[in-house]
């Protein structure tokens, strides 16, 4: 469909507002639930964000990048240190833009993270000597993991604390402050169930270092910080890039997804529900404990007891002995074979840095067992795997 203006013309694609990453839409938090139960030991929220008139659209799998605002208690901290008011005006290296130094910290800066470049620079114009030899101790060739703990246990208002020999300018210092960048989270809703919302499976993280409690940036905004029903939650939508249900709605899925990592698999589901796809559905799920950290566990057990998904479930502090996926994985091990020559796609979601590992070292162990493989001819299986996406 296209509208002639003048000489122009225009699809009506183009008439309405283009949201993306460099001009994101501020979206209202329209309810806000907990997912944990008393007495769990975590803090996960359901989030159900508002994008009525957006013309935002999404795909199961996709996820939604939201821009978030440090907390004020953390911009105060960083103002004393840096010995300002906030009425200060900076200027933004990336766009030129002029902002107070309260908004540019709350907005624009990471103040959470130290850079290597910054500390380089802390040290270089150290005056006290014993400091100095301290921060080039962290910073020499070999000390790696020296500097990586101590660039994790601070943030700059403790940094330029335990520092204040070292002066910088207002404007010279914000130069070089990484940017606020925004935070991706799998979208775990399908718009042919939800509409025009996004929902969201949101982990608030809180931990300790250096002796004072810190909160993730945007875990808190979205959660603790954002009011209800007020657009102040700047978001766009970041494509998936083959992380989605099968084409053929025929195909089996195992979905892996302990904790938040759950999340995309109940997007699969409602769009595989939606559309009353013939194919069958596999779950493994984990969390500490059944009775107060089973995310969506009404929806789960529904969809078993309808016989349209095979549900698995690990509890890790419910027994003396800690029990995770991939333990249930190996129980299932000649079943869970026999999909995967069936056909089935296997997707995995949540913490790559141990639990995806785990999860493929125990895949592996399954195929060499279950299909009489040795460990070189069961790792060619899942790069195969990996290639035919």
């Amino acid at each position: 469909f296209f509208v002639i203006i003048g000489a122009k013309i225009l699809s009506r694609h183009f008439m309405e507002q283009i949201y993306s990453k460099a001009n994101p839409f501020l979206a209202k938090i329209k309810e806000r639930y907990h997912l944990t139960r008393s007495g769990s030991k975590k803090n996960t929220q359901h989030v159900v964000l508002d994008i009525a008139g957006s013309g935002l659209t999404y795909h199961v799998g996709d996820s939604v990048g939201i821009f978030p605002q440090n907390p004020q208690s953390l911009v105060v901290k960083t103002l004393r240190a840096m010995g300002a008011s906030g009425t200060e005006i900076v200027k933004d290296k990336h766009t030129g833009e002029e902002y107070s130094l309260h908004t540019f910290l709350t907005n624009k800066a990471n103040i959470t993270d130290l850079s290597k470049k910054l500390l380089t620079i802390i040290s270089q114009n150290q005056t006290d000597l014993k400091k100095k030899a301290a921060l080039e101790t962290l910073l020499a060739e070999g000390s790696q993991d020296l500097l990586k703990a101590y660039l994790e246990s601070h943030e700059l208002w403790d940094a330029l604390e335990e520092n204040p020999e070292v002066k910088f300018s207002l404007q010279n210092l914000c130069h070089l402050l990484m940017p606020l960048l925004p935070r991706l989270y799998s979208i775990s809703s399908s718009m042919s169930v939800v509409g025009e919302e996004i929902h969201l499976t949101i982990g608030v993280l809180k931990y300790n270092t250096n002796g004072y409690q810190r909160v993730g940036v945007c875990t808190n905004f979205i959660c603790e910080v954002a009011p209800l029903n007020e657009a102040v939650v700047p978001i766009y939508i970041q494509a998936h890039h083959g992380f989605t249900i099968p084409a053929n709605s025929e195909s089996p899925m195992i979905m892996i997804g302990p904790g938040t990592g759950v999340a995309p698999f109940r997007a699969f589901m409602q769009e595989r529900m939606a559309y009353q796809a013939p194919g069958k559905n596999w779950l493994f799920f984990g969390e500490c404990n059944r009775a107060t950290d089973f995310f969506y566990e009404d929806y789960w057990t529904s969809l078993q007891d309808e016989g349209k998904l095979r549900l698995d479930v690990a509890f890790s502090r419910d027994q003396e002995e800690k029990i995770y996926v991939q333990h249930r994985m190996r129980e299932q091990g000649a079943e869970l074979y026999r999909w995967l020559m069936e056909g089935s796609y296997l997707y995995v979601c949540g913490d790559a840095s141990r639990m995806a590992k785990d999860v493929e070292a125990t895949l592996q162990e399954i195929i060499c067992t279950h299909g009489k493989k040795d460990n070189q001819e069961a790792r060619e299986i899942i790069k195969k795997l990996r290639v035919e996406k």
